[in-house]
């Protein structure tokens, strides 16, 4: 058969070199596994899918490095199969690999990542790691109903008990599952007028089916950061939504799909959301600092006090307030807290790191936090005092 598979890869079509791949699965000749090899090279993205996949059946000399390499392949498809035929290899020499992939962009492949972790017998070796990880698996509690969830509906006061009411709701319900309306705004959405592919996002969002839903979320790599920002608000908006799907938008380009991300995953009150939050503190733009701060104030917790602590020395006025509303938030003692102690260390190496016109910043708060009483903020607000 190798000799068909050969010619087939060859072919010009990618599902013909797609079929050639895979009738070589699971064989061990190594003429065959010469041609998997070369499948992973292939230009076209299906291809390189289809040789992970072959790989993953077959334990053949050279697979495990094949497919270490194929995570960092160009496509999240390529990267996600890659992941999983890893976890199927059992090769636990790979978990280093694979915890990398724990941060890639794409939420397909965190998810894989982690699958195959779990299946290797891995264990995490920092809070970092295992925020992560359990987050890709799905451990997290559900998002708290956001605050204006029951206020965008409408009052239709005594009319809502009547048959009438009931008939019109029906009618409407009908209306927006109807399968001729759905292909219509599908067809929009894969369409190139930006505005008519927002509103039908906002469309879509509306209608409670797992295909649509997963429609939205592939909306996340799209290539307008629009229609990525409208995608995360319908999203956002629902209480049963991944967290997982939602980490690779606290980098995208956009300050606005951020801020959308960081308001989604503060309603999940889990310290591993203080986790993946932490590191946005130090993010460009003040907006972006301000709401992780924000957000870690509502899930609280030790680790969310000693992240918000150093952030008392930030350059932005706002942003001290917003991080000193942030800790009275999650307790008014927290200057007493160990994790405020724990801070100190930290401040302290900032001190041998930071620009000089920093430091005197940094010393107003270690000075403060040996204080057990006053306004932390009337310090560092005006730190020429010192």
């Amino acid at each position: 058969m190798a000799w068909l598979a050969s010619l087939l890869l060859k072919s010009p079509k990618p599902r013909m070199r797609c079929r050639a791949v895979e009738s070589l699965a699971g064989s061990s000749d190594p003429s065959d596994t010469e041609l998997i090899f070369a499948g992973l090279r292939d230009e076209s993205p299906e291809v390189r899918c289809a040789a992970v996949r072959a790989l993953g059946k077959a334990n053949t000399a050279g697979s495990q490095s094949s497919l270490v390499r194929a995570l960092q392949d160009a496509n999240f498809q390529v990267r996600e199969a890659a992941a999983r035929a890893l976890g199927r290899l059992g090769a636990l020499s790979s978990a280093d690999d694979l915890v990398a992939c724990l941060r890639d962009p794409d939420a397909a492949v965190r998810i894989a990542a982690a699958g195959a972790l779990r299946a290797l017998g891995w264990k995490p070796s920092s809070r970092e790691e295992l925020a992560w990880f359990e987050i890709a698996l799905g451990n997290t509690p559900a998002a708290v109903p956001a605050d204006n969830a029951t206020a965008a509906l409408p009052d239709a006061g005594p009319i809502q008990d009547t048959s009438f009411y009931r008939r019109v709701v029906a009618e409407e319900l009908r209306e927006m599952n109807d399968p001729r309306r759905i292909r219509s705004l599908l067809a929009t959405l894969r369409g190139n007028d930006l505005l008519a592919r927002v509103s039908a996002v906002h469309d879509l969002g509306r209608i409670n089916d797992p295909q649509i839903t997963e429609e939205l979320l592939n909306l996340f790599r799209d290539r307008d950061p629009e229609v990525r920002l409208a995608a995360a608000q319908v999203l956002a908006g629902r209480d049963d939504s991944s967290p997982a799907h939602f980490l690779s938008l606290l980098q995208d380009s956009s300050v606005e799909v951020k801020l959308t991300a960081i308001q989604f995953l503060g309603r999940i009150r889990h310290p591993h959301m203080v986790e993946v939050l932490s590191p946005l503190l130090s993010d460009p733009s003040p907006q972006v600092r301000q709401a992780a701060a924000t957000a870690m104030g509502l899930i609280g917790g030790p680790a969310a006090i000693e992240a918000l602590v150093v952030s008392l020395t930030d350059e932005d006025d706002r942003m001290r307030q917003t991080v000193e509303g942030a800790l009275q938030q999650i307790d008014p003692a927290w200057m007493q807290s160990e994790a405020a102690v724990n801070a100190r260390g930290r401040l302290e190496t900032l001190l041998s790191v930071r620009p000089a016109s920093d430091r005197l910043l940094i010393e107003a708060v270690l000075g403060k936090l040996s204080l057990p009483t006053a306004s932390t903020l009337d310090v560092i607000q005006s730190p020429q005092t010192f």
